[in-house]
C-alpha cells in the first residue's frame, strides 16, 4: 500500500488513463524518500553525537527493527540429525 491503493484496486480499478495517477504517486513517494535521506545527512553533521543516535533508534523502533539481533540458540536434535547423517556418510 505505498502508493496509497491497495494490491486489489489496482487489479480491479485501474486502466491505462489511471497510469499517470500511479506514476505521479510514485514520484511523490521517491521524493519524499529523498527528502528524509537529506534530513538524515543534514542532522547528522548538525547535532550531537547521541542525540543522533536516540534519532536514528527511534527511526529503527518506528521501523520495527530490533535493538539486538536474536542470539541463536543451539538446536540440539538438529545437531544429533547431523552427527547420524555424517556416521552414515550421507
Amino acid at each position: 500500500m505505498r502508493l496509497g491503493k491497495t494490491q486489489l484496486e489496482f487489479e480491479t480499478g485501474y486502466f491505462v488513463m489511471d497510469l499517470f495517477e500511479v506514476l505521479e504517486a510514485n514520484r511523490r513517494v521517491r521524493a519524499q524518500g529523498s527528502l528524509d535521506d537529506l534530513n538524515v545527512a543534514v542532522m547528522s553533521h548538525s547535532t550531537q553525537p547521541e542525540d543522533f543516535r536516540k534519532f536514528v533508534a527511534s527511526l529503527q523502533q518506528q521501523a520495527g527493527f530490533a535493538d539486538k539481533a536474536d542470539k541463536p540458540t543451539f538446536d540440539k536434535s538438529g545437531f544429533e540429525r547431523l552427527k547420524t547423517k555424517m556416521k552414515l556418510g550421507i
